[in-house]
């Protein structure tokens, strides 16, 4: 597996003018980044997007197909939902909190909806449109009597799945959804037909395939179970010679592949893993440069329908939190600790040494993934405050600013037409500045031709 590191310019809208398209190639190695909010609990340094005071600590950020981004978080007394896109946006909708939390962690958000469960456990979850329109409330009951919501999830038609809980009796798998108005309840797995004995939090993907750790009453100690939408199993990896455990949460794409996390039985060396269907891919394990093997333990991977894989572990050579993004072929570090990034208040160096046990960080929360390649994160800034960022990749030729896919004089008279406009296609630094460092760095992209 070969690793390569990201040699990318940063910038607010950095890049600008690059061909920027789906991610049908190989993980590339240079990335835009773009600021979409900014938390602060600090009176002397404004927030971005957010009203003051504001956190954004250990949220967990999703993004939509188009490159919008929602994530919860808490300011003053209440709890709100931020949603944005091209660094622009606000809090879509919001709820007074002076005791328990509102909603949970995590939230889901697809089509131009945003699904999150509710932060009690037999509270039920809610459905928002980004305008912040109540769409739907999905109460505990219904036709199936669910006492209790775990790890909701979202398809574009507003259904929504996770696992309810039926008190004594156990726990199901279901798919819910409002239907002109009428409520439809359908059970996927059981942990009372003799097959599992407990069910993890589920993904669900457009045509309704589920995927999820479950507990076997039998056999392997632990199961990665994808379900189509009738119900039928197919599993995707499960304990035994190969692996001995599996983080619980898992993801899945658009066309079915599934990404997960496990610990192989052999050495104990953990890995992320992509499943196609058929067979499984290793994106990166606990050997490859850089990265701390225990730390994939801690949480899950997502994936994109272009086989690209973002997950968040340590990094040993900074002893800090980093992401990375991989294709079974290529890895790519997207973000790491000093790492400088342009934010609304110029460039700023990424991570935050807490001290103690909790030391360095760098993400906040866990990563997502749409099949554009676009990775959305939360991170900690030098200043104390919490950003989100969407990371687009930047595809194709750098140097071809005419999108010919060929380099010649036609590019160079583009590039010092736009040099002499102060144009962002030429600013090849990302740093706002026209100057020698951007001539210098075009040239090198022009000697390194297209592929």
């Amino acid at each position: 597996m070969s690793i390569a590191k990201r040699v990318c310019g940063l910038g607010l809208v950095a890049v600008v003018g690059l061909a920027c398209g789906g991610a049908s190639a190989e993980v590339p190695t240079e990335w835009t980044f773009e600021l979409q909010c900014r938390s602060s609990l600090d009176n002397s340094i404004s927030p971005f997007n957010l009203p003051f005071p504001s956190s954004l600590s250990s949220q967990y950020v999703s993004i939509g197909e188009s490159g919008d981004v929602a994530i919860r978080l808490f300011y003053g007394s209440s709890e709100g939902i931020f949603y944005g896109q091209g660094g622009v946006g606000g809090i879509a909708f919001s709820s007074p909190s002076p005791g328990d939390p509102v909603w949970s962690t995590t939230l889901d958000l697809r089509n131009g909806m945003i699904a999150i469960e509710q932060g009690g456990f037999s509270d039920g979850a809610e459905l928002y449109d980004t305008a912040g329109t109540l769409l739907e409330t999905f109460t505990i009951g219904g036709s199936e009597g669910v006492a209790g919501f775990g790890g909701v999830t979202l398809a574009s038609d507003g259904a929504i799945c996770y696992t309810a809980d039926f008190g004594a009796t156990g726990d199901k798998l279901m798919i819910d959804q409002f239907v002109d108005g009428v409520r439809t309840q359908n059970s996927i797995a059981n942990t009372y037909d003799g097959n599992y004995s407990f069910l993890f939090a589920p993904e669900m993907n457009d045509s309704r395939q589920v995927v999820l750790g479950v507990i076997p009453e039998t056999g392997p100690s632990r199961r990665i179970v994808r379900f189509d939408s009738m119900g039928v199993p197919t599993t995707v990896a499960e304990t035994g010679a190969m692996w001995n455990s599996f983080v619980n949460s898992t993801a899945i794409a658009q066309n079915g592949d599934v990404a997960f996390s496990a610990r192989r039985t052999s050495g104990s060396i953990w890995e992320v893993n992509r499943w196609d269907g058929a067979s499984v891919t290793m994106i990166a394990d606990g050997t490859d440069e850089g990265i701390q093997n225990g730390s994939f333990a801690n949480f899950p991977p997502v994936l994109n329908s272009n086989g690209w894989v973002a997950f968040r572990a340590s990094d040993t050579e900074f002893d800090s939190t980093a992401i990375w993004v991989g294709d079974g072929e290529n890895l790519v570090k997207l973000i790491e600790f000093d790492q400088e990034i342009m934010t609304d208040l110029g460039m700023l160096p990424l991570g935050f040494d807490f001290g103690g046990l909790t030391g360095k960080q760098v993400t906040s929360g866990v990563v997502d993934i749409n099949d554009a390649g676009q990775v959305a994160f939360s991170a900690f800034l030098r200043n104390g405050t919490i950003g989100v960022f969407v990371a687009t990749p930047v595809m194709g030729c750098a140097a071809d600013l005419t999108g010919e896919g060929d380099l010649n004089f036609l590019d160079v008279s583009a590039f010092l037409s736009a040099f002499g406009n102060q144009d962002p296609a030429a600013d090849f630094e990302a740093d706002g500045n026209f100057n020698f460092l951007d001539v210098s760095a075009f040239l090198a992209a022009f000697g390194k031709g297209c592929p």
